[in-house]
C-alpha cells in the first residue's frame, strides 16, 4: 500500500509557474542565497524555487528549529 503522505507537493520555481514534486523523491535542498533556494530530487534535475527553506519546512509539514542567540 502507498504511504499517504508521499503525495505531490506544487513548488514555485525560479523559471515561472512550479514544479510538481512527489515528496520522496526531494533528496535534500539547501538555501540559494537571498533569492530561494534549490531542492536536489533524487530523481532528475534539480528545482530552483523562490520559496524560502521555512517556506518549504512549511509545504513539507516540517518543524523549523528555533536558534536562540
Amino acid at each position: 500500500m502507498e504511504d499517504q503522505n508521499d503525495n505531490f507537493i506544487l513548488i514555485p520555481a525560479k523559471s515561472g509557474g512550479g514544479a510538481l514534486v512527489r515528496r520522496s523523491q526531494v533528496a535534500g535542498g539547501r538555501a540559494n542565497g537571498g533569492d530561494g533556494a534549490i531542492l536536489y530530487l533524487s530523481c532528475g534535475p534539480s528545482v530552483y524555487t523562490t520559496a524560502t527553506i521555512p517556506q518549504l519546512a512549511e509545504y513539507f509539514g516540517a518543524n523549523k528549529a528555533d536558534i536562540a542567540r
